[in-house]
């Protein structure tokens, strides 16, 4: 479940952080984007590069909101529920596009404000969670899907689906991370003289990449010869 197969057939399954498949473009980086539709270009070339390899099911986000607690930081969208869910459901729309099927990852805290955002966007995509009882929590919040997996595979509500469509267009992979990182420079605190790689806490210049063109943006925006192009998570 946890790694992106070479050559694969039948229904596959793949949990693993956005930033393996596409290059430093994480969760995080997505929700502190100037540009948050962004993420549905980022979902169509995930899904196209996942769907190349084989994988029918992607399962990634998180239900909860980013939290100062949080020992992997880029695994959550943002400190907002409806950033998260704007961000989750655009991913998961161009994932569609692609012809992979999109999983939410259900398991771990819920915070219900996110369900209701996914609720009112008409984003109630398929979902793991770790039992039935969770299932029937999220139902009793209004979140009802055609798919519930269980985080051993198994098929709890509906049955398996595959989408039969791939996306043909070319992608500059390379452009795209580029434009989703530029899109992501957060000024954290100008008082405090550091770039932050990954971060969001340590204040500075928040940046999702310590590649050199990157970190002389951020440093402009830190000495205020540039403006930052993101939003704080």
């Amino acid at each position: 479940m946890d790694e992106i197969p070479e050559n694969s057939t039948g229904l596959v399954a793949v949990r693993v952080p956005l930033q393996n498949v596409l290059k430093d473009v994480s969760l995080l980086c997505l929700g502190s984007s100037g540009n948050l539709t962004l993420a549905k270009d980022v979902g169509i070339a995930v899904g196209k590069i996942l769907k190349e390899k084989g994988v029918t099911y992607y399962v990634f986000g998180s239900f909860d909101v980013l939290r100062i607690t949080d020992t992997d930081p880029l695994a959550k969208v943002s400190t907002s529920p409806y950033i998260t869910a704007q961000v989750l459901s655009l991913l998961a729309e161009g994932l569609s596009t692609a012809g992979v099927v999109p999983v939410f990852s259900a398991a771990g805290e819920v915070n219900e404000q996110v369900i209701s955002a996914l609720i009112t966007r008409k984003a109630t995509y398929p979902m793991m969670v770790e039992s039935v009882e969770k299932y029937e929590r999220l139902k009793r919040l209004g979140y009802t899907t055609t798919l519930v997996i269980d985080t051993e595979g198994n098929v709890l509500v509906g049955k398996p689906l595959k989408f039969s469509w791939s996306y043909e267009k070319e992608i500059d992979y390379e452009s795209l991370r580029k434009e989703v990182l530029e899109n992501s420079i957060v000024l954290l605190n100008r008082n405090v003289k550091k770039i932050s790689v990954n971060d969001p806490w340590s204040g500075g210049v928040l940046v999702f990449s310590d590649e050199e063109w990157l970190l002389k943006i951020a440093q402009d925006v830190l000495d205020g010869r540039r403006a930052p192009t993101g939003r704080a998570p």
